[in-house]
């Protein structure tokens, strides 16, 4: 998937717990995630995917 992340939209539309249910992640994951504590390359693919898609739903 192509679509750029933009993870101030996703960090000002949901709260952590919400990210953390719709991608499938822990809620201390979700947390670093949205406290930019973690990397986004560093997350797994498929968490990445996630986000990208649940961002691309957001944008639209």
């Amino acid at each position: 998937m192509n679509t750029e992340l933009n993870l101030s939209l996703l960090v000002e539309k949901l709260t952590a717990y919400q990210i953390s249910r719709a991608v499938g992640v822990d809620m201390d994951l979700a947390q670093k995630i949205v406290d930019e504590e973690i990397k986004l390359e560093d997350l797994p693919e498929d968490t990445l995917g996630k986000l990208q898609e649940l961002n691309h739903k957001l944008m639209n």
